[in-house]
């Protein structure tokens, strides 16, 4: 489920952009529901390995969104590609307030689709999200993020802390991420991520009844620390 989250991470960086832009374009005077396009690549390199992610989102002037992102796409045979779509409206409720929701959806492939709606606001430097899975599928979750640029502004990077809590191998926790990362007028982006995550993972187990041993492998929930640096350019 690490993807998953990084997705969320994404789709929340898009509605603070989005928010903003609609002031931008509210105080302009600005009607007319023009569209704009962006996308990107990238190639993530840590603890996990040697991946690549790719991504294309559109926005109105009006607040409307939506995004796909493609993830997991490595030669690791024990992980599959995923794919996260959403959908949504943000919209200025007050100068720093930002609103929305909406849907969003998340597939790895040759497993099932799971389907979510949510709702966030991002008020100054503090960004808020409750997810809610639709027809029971997953127990609601929540993420944080804080832009420590408020805190220390005049460092050259963009610099955030995120955090998740939400129900994962029938227990609750938390995940944690620190980002640095910075793009430049050509596209490029460079980035850091440390992060403290559960996951998924095996343990053999030995069991004996009337007299037969047989082990088995069986899935745990664990937790650790990771390093992920990535290389990419938008559009």
């Amino acid at each position: 489920m690490k993807n998953f989250y990084n997705n969320k991470i994404g789709l929340f960086f898009l509605m603070i952009a989005v928010g903003s832009a609609q002031s931008v374009e509210q105080g302009s005077g600005m009607l007319q529901s023009n569209i704009g396009m962006g996308s990107g690549g990238f190639i993530n390199a840590g603890t996990d390995g040697l991946e690549m992610d790719g991504f294309f989102e559109i926005q109105t002037r009006n607040g409307l969104f939506g995004e796909v992102w493609v993830s997991q796409l490595d030669m690791d045979a024990e992980t599959n590609t995923a794919l996260n779509a959403s959908a949504g409206i943000m919209r200025e409720i007050s100068p720093g307030l930002i609103m929305g929701g909406g849907y969003s959806n998340y597939t790895e492939i040759n497993n099932d689709m799971l389907h979510e709606i949510f709702v966030g606001a991002n008020l100054n430097f503090f960004t808020g999200v409750v997810f809610l899975g639709i027809g029971g599928e997953l127990s609601p979750n929540f993420l944080g993020i804080v832009d420590l640029n408020t805190l220390f502004p005049s460092i050259p990077v963009d610099l955030s802390l995120m955090g998740i809590y939400s129900e994962n191998f029938n227990e609750s926790g938390y995940d944690l991420f620190f980002r640095a990362s910075r793009t430049f007028a050509t596209g490029l982006s460079l980035g850091y991520t440390f992060s403290r995550e559960r996951y998924e993972d095996e343990e053999s187990r030995t069991f004996t009844k009337q007299g037969h041993t047989k082990t088995f492998t069986v899935p745990v929930p664990a937790e650790g620390y990771f390093n992920t640096i990535y290389i990419g350019f938008t559009f």
